[in-house]
């Protein structure tokens, strides 16, 4: 039999848990691109994402006929998965497509730029409260995207919005707990 009371579970889930409804995406786009200013409306029309994963792989070393785990490298998940609802100006499509131009021409098959610097970006995905402060970023570095899903049309389909799903390849990402939130009581 259960010894732990249900308020007890309640005061351990501070605040009744996060939401995965309090979000928003941020792309920031390398400066060196022309014609991505679409780009800055992303948060808007980002309407599902999620947090990757990420694995620390053991090294097993044997010591006296036994095999002891020691952390080894991190490893993250490498690519970052959103989708958009699309509007009829195809703002954010159309920057997209115009960044992977950069990356490799669909007419001339030609790389644009050196530095990673010069064709990849960031793209920042935030966490709210649910009093509407900042409560974690995740930062993901190196960014650019590098699938884009179809965007079904359907005659059929007249009560929806148009979406469609960017996959972003990116090298790793940080993360900073928000800024200081009501709901926390002033504490980070």
């Amino acid at each position: 039999m259960a010894t732990t009371a249900i308020s007890n579970f309640k005061t351990a889930l501070a605040f009744g848990g996060a939401r995965p409804s309090l979000f928003d995406v941020k792309i920031l786009p390398p400066t060196s691109i022309e014609g991505l200013g679409a780009l800055t409306k992303s948060q808007y029309q980002c309407r599902v994402s999620e947090i990757p994963g990420l694995t620390v792989t053991p090294i097993d070393q044997q010591y006296f006929g036994r095999i002891t785990k020691i952390p080894g490298e991190i490893s993250f998940a490498g690519t970052l998965s959103t989708t958009f609802i699309n509007p009829e100006d195809y703002g954010c499509r159309t920057a997209l497509e115009t960044w992977t131009e950069y990356l490799n021409g669909s007419e001339d098959n030609l790389y644009a730029f050196g530095k990673h610097t010069e064709w990849s970006g960031k793209v920042q995905l935030r966490q709210y409260t649910k009093d509407g402060q900042s409560a974690i970023d995740y930062n993901f570095e190196d960014c650019w995207p590098s699938v884009f899903s179809t965007i079904d049309l359907s005659y059929d389909t007249a009560a929806a919005l148009e979406e469609y799903t960017v996959t972003w390849t990116y090298n790793y990402y940080t993360t900073s707990v928000g800024a200081t939130s009501t709901a926390l009581g002033n504490q980070v």
